[in-house]
């Protein structure tokens, strides 16, 4: 069925966020802000959202249909499948991210 974030998935996108936004202090000065980390903090966010809300649609549909307020098992399904397929992505896209920082930790300074 739906999966919901477990406040797991909200911690790790907080501490993401949070690492996002965060400066390393380099030698004589930390570095400038980078724009393109607050496109992606911007775009992670829009795009939660909207996995969110096809969700709650997907929700919804599903629960007009167990109630006979529609009849339409073709919507009801399509709205199902599209919240599946939104938030299978979201974990794929946790997933690299989640490979990358690891990627970045072992790395040898």
């Amino acid at each position: 069925m739906i999966k919901k974030l477990s406040a797991n998935d909200l911690h790790f996108l907080k501490l993401q966020q949070d690492l996002v936004n965060s400066s390393i202090p380099s030698g004589g000065g930390s570095p400038p802000k980078n724009p393109s980390a607050t496109e992606f903090l911007d775009l992670m966010e829009k795009g939660i959202k909207e996995i969110n809300i096809g969700a709650r649609e997907a929700e919804k549909a599903s629960m007009d249909l167990a109630s006979g307020r529609t009849s339409n098992i073709h919507e009801t399904m399509l709205a199902v499948t599209k919240a599946e397929l939104g938030f299978n992505m979201m974990v794929q896209m946790r997933n690299k991210v989640i490979e990358a920082y690891q990627e970045v930790m072992r790395m040898q300074i």
